[in-house]
């Protein structure tokens, strides 16, 4: 059973060790195996700042059955007047729990929660193009492309070009 629901200082931990299997399992995520550290200390700073702000939140995806989170997605929320009614997203699922929803769900949580604040409008994420599942998912939750970042992204020596993707709610 997956429960989805807002990060919290208990998780830091998990949640470090989590972003960093994640690192290692695709090569469609910001930073690649190895490339960065997280300490306990500074994924507890992190979940506490997003807590802390009025349009972002980390959001996790935890399985009951074996005490592991599984999943992350990031809304991050813009403090300007004019960009307060939009958000940008990250998310991440660990490789063993592709395909089962788990996504879907943690998608679904941050709508809501985004909804609730009755400010949020605009939805947004950048997706690799080669990444033809999360593109999938993505424009079968609603999400339409908006236009390309070319060689936005560079892994080893070759460069990647990044679909730009938004949702109004």
């Amino acid at each position: 059973m997956i429960q989805i629901r807002e990060a919290c200082e208990y998780d830091a931990k998990r949640f470090a060790k989590m972003q960093l299997q994640i690192d290692g399992e695709t090569d469609y995520m910001l930073y690649g195996a190895g490339e960065r550290e997280i300490s306990v200390k500074d994924a507890r700073k992190r979940i506490e700042f997003f807590a802390d702000l009025p349009y972002s939140m980390i959001f996790v995806a935890e399985d009951m059955e074996t005490d592991a989170l599984v999943g992350f997605l990031i809304a991050d929320g813009n403090p300007p007047n004019r960009m307060q009614h939009s958000i940008y997203i990250a998310v991440g699922v660990v490789k063993s729990h592709w395909g089962k929803g788990v996504a879907t769900r943690l998608f679904a949580h941050m709508e809501a929660w985004a909804k609730s604040r009755g400010v949020v409008r605009r939805i947004e994420l950048g997706v690799l193009c080669e990444n033809q599942p999360a593109l999938r998912l993505y424009q079968n939750l609603g999400y339409e492309i908006e236009g390309t970042h070319r060689d936005s992204f560079m892994i080893g020596a070759k460069y990647y070009d990044t679909y730009w993707m938004s949702k109004l709610i």
